[in-house]
């Protein structure tokens, strides 16, 4: 199940993507740049009304949003069990 971190990675994703600003984003959909900033650190809690803004201001629809944020938890949780199986075979 996607964090708010893996959907802020995923929309810091498509905007780079995009090669826009965070600052051009936020404009766009009408938000501060640093609640922007906050959303893809995964420090904020975005409302619907905020996901659906970013979504249609990306141009995507919210599946392809959901599943770019899937797709980060699964590269999340990849690295987070390479990372303990690196760390188990320290220990040895």
């Amino acid at each position: 199940m996607p964090t708010n971190s893996d959907l802020g990675r995923a929309i810091r994703r498509l905007r780079r993507d995009q090669k826009r600003t965070i600052e051009a984003l936020a404009l766009d959909a009408d938000m501060h740049p640093t609640y922007l900033s906050g959303i893809e650190r995964g420090r904020r809690n975005p409302t619907w009304d905020k996901i659906t803004s970013l979504a249609r201001t990306l141009d995507v629809s919210l599946a392809i949003l959901v599943q770019a944020a899937e797709d980060e938890a699964e590269v999340a949780c990849a690295v987070r069990d390479a990372r303990a199986r690196i760390a188990v075979g320290n220990t040895r």
